[in-house]
This record gives structure tokens, C-alpha cells and sequence, in this order.
């Protein structure tokens, strides 16, 4: 199993990990359990539509509300699961993720940006951007049938007949 940081000389992240209390063995499971929730958070989120947010947690930007809420749930996840999968202490858990989680969000938005499926997805999704939402096609329409008024003439006796 390769742990990313790592493999990019990220031996201090390691060593900092293991003075918070991991074992040796423990690290790169640690690493891999943040990885594959991040990658799922990251996966639930694009599905619900989150986009924007998801991306400014992915880049580090939290500083919105919805981005701050995002992240929070994503650390409750990797928080939960740490304890769970390696049996560790919930104070233990938080600083594990408080280390760790900058380097995981770092690697998979770094991932995500280099892969060609992503690159297509967010150009397609730049594209939608600048095409109007049905609410502004029907804001337009409305207008344009507002513009469009019959100009008003007398009725006639036949004009009545068809209405009757």
C-alpha cells in the first residue's frame, strides 16, 4: 500500500503523525482511511451539487459558510472512521485529523486536476455556467410577451360570434 505523502518527502508529516500517537503501522492506514473518505465526501457532494463548495474545501478556501459546513462534516466522517477502523480515542482521532487532513485534500484536489475525466466534467460544467436557467428563459419570455401587446381595435359582431 503506498501512502501519498510520503512517496512526495512528506517525513514530517509522518513524524508528526506518529508523535500525536499513531504507531508505525498505523500511518499509512490512517492515510488511506482519509483518502477514500475524502474521495467519497468528494463524490456525495459533486452528486447533491455541491460543486463550488466541494472545490473551495478541496483547495483549502473554507472560509464561506457552506464551505465551512462542508468541511466540518467531512472532518465529523474522518473523525468517526479513524476511530472505528484503527480502535483509537476520540482527542487522539481529532488531532489525527487535524494533521492529517490538509495533506489528503492537497493530494486528491491534485489528483482530481490532473485527471482527463475531471478536466472534461469541468469544462462542461464552466460551459453550463454561461447558459440561462429555465427561470431566465422564462423571465425573457414573459417580458418579451409583455412587449408584445394586440393592438387594440373595435369588435365586430363576427369577432363576438366566434367567442360565443
Amino acid at each position: 500500500m503506498s501512502v501519498p505523502f510520503l512517496q512526495r518527502s512528506h517525513a514530517f508529516a509522518a513524524q508528526s503523525l506518529h508523535r500525536a500517537g499513531l504507531t508505525v503501522s498505523q500511518i499509512p492506514q490512517a492515510v488511506q482511511i482519509a483518502r477514500e473518505t475524502v474521495e467519497q465526501w468528494l463524490q456525495k457532494e459533486l452528486e447533491s451539487g455541491n460543486i463550488h463548495e466541494a472545490l473551495q474545501v478541496l483547495k483549502g478556501h473554507v472560509q464561506e459558510k457552506g464551505a465551512q459546513m462542508l468541511f466540518d462534516k467531512l472532518k465529523d466522517m474522518l473523525l468517526v472512521r479513524l476511530v472505528l477502523h484503527l480502535g483509537i480515542k476520540s482527542a487522539l482521532a481529532t488531532n489525527i485529523v487535524t494533521l492529517l487532513l490538509p495533506f489528503v485534500l492537497k493530494r486528491v484536489y491534485d489528483l482530481a486536476r490532473h485527471n482527463p475525466k475531471m478536466q472534461a466534467w469541468w469544462r462542461e460544467q464552466e460551459w453550463r455556467q454561461h447558459m440561462p436557467t429555465m427561470e431566465k428563459v422564462r423571465n425573457i419570455i414573459k417580458e418579451v410577451g409583455q412587449n408584445l401587446k394586440p393592438a387594440s381595435r373595435k369588435t365586430t359582431s363576427t369577432d363576438q360570434a366566434l367567442f360565443i
